[in-house]
Order: structure tokens, then sequence, then C-alpha cells
């Protein structure tokens, strides 16, 4: 690709970019660049795919929460924390996880309420949680772990071609 092509993409507003102070060097951010990509059905790197390896975890700040948080990066996964309900809907805004998980003392219900405008896109629910609950009252599909005991079976699923 041309440099030049891309400073035309930039100058027709085909690409969302702005220039810095002083040189006046284009930038571009990734989130429009990607969208860019997608619209031109174009190729997307593997390096600039959102949340294809991001779990957002929905919990309090606990040994629970960073035992988990270990064992997802350890899978390779980027992670990120939140026990605020607003923070927790602008980061899926913002980042597009491919995962969210959930702990037990966090209310699911909400957490659909959230996930409901999200267009469609799938996305990986993981409740971190002992007790049974019914999947039919809730719009997506739930994997459970009863945190110790299930770690391996959560490496194992986030390091699947599934959760990929």
């Amino acid at each position: 690709m041309n440099f030049r092509t891309v400073i035309r993409w930039i100058e027709r507003g085909h690409l969302e970019a702005y220039k810095l102070p002083g040189r006046g060097d284009n930038r571009i951010p990734v989130e429009s660049f990607v969208a860019f990509l997608k619209g031109n059905n174009m190729p997307i790197p593997d390096d600039l795919a959102l949340g294809g390896k991001v779990l957002l975890l929905f919990a309090e700040n606990s040994n629970q929460s960073v035992e988990i948080a270990s064992a997802a990066r350890r899978a390779g996964w980027d992670v990120m924390v939140t026990a605020d309900p607003v923070q927790f809907g602008f980061l899926i805004a913002q980042q597009q996880p491919g995962a969210i998980g959930v702990s037990a003392d966090k209310d699911r219900a909400s957490v659909e309420k959230v996930l409901k405008d999200l267009d469609g896109r799938e996305i990986v629910c993981l409740c971190f949680d002992s007790g049974a609950h019914k999947e039919a009252e809730y719009q997506h599909h739930w994997l459970y772990y009863h945190w110790p005991d299930d770690q391996q079976a959560l490496i194992n699923y986030l390091t699947s071609d599934v959760a990929a």
C-alpha cells in the first residue's frame, strides 16, 4: 500500500485521523483503522483485532479475582478487572472484550442488560460461582467455573480454539 493512498483516504474522509501539532504527521486511532479494514473487506492483523484475547472480569478486588486473572494471563489473555458497574459497561464498549467473567458477588441480570447492547456480537460469558443457575432466564450462554476447583478447566477452555 502506498503512503499517498493512505493520505488520500484520510483527506477524502474515508479514514479517520488527526494531525500531530508541529510536524503535522497523521495518526489513525486503532478502532477507526479496524473499522475501515472491516468496512472494505480487508484482512485485520491479529495484533489489531479488538477484544480477541481480552477478558474483562467484573469482580471485587479479592484473592479470587487475582487468581482468576493470573490463570487467564497464563492462558495468553489480557485481563482487565473492575468492580464498578458503570466502568464495566464502558470497558465493554471501549475494549470489546472476547470474554467477560463475573464473580458470584455480582448480579448477572444486571450484566445481561449491558450485554443486550452488543448488537449480536459473540462474547464468551464466564461465571465464577459455586451454585447452579438456570441458564434459560438469561439471553447469553454462560459457562460456570467453581473457583479454585475448576482452575485447570478454565485454562483448558481459554487456550482452546473455541475461546479464541
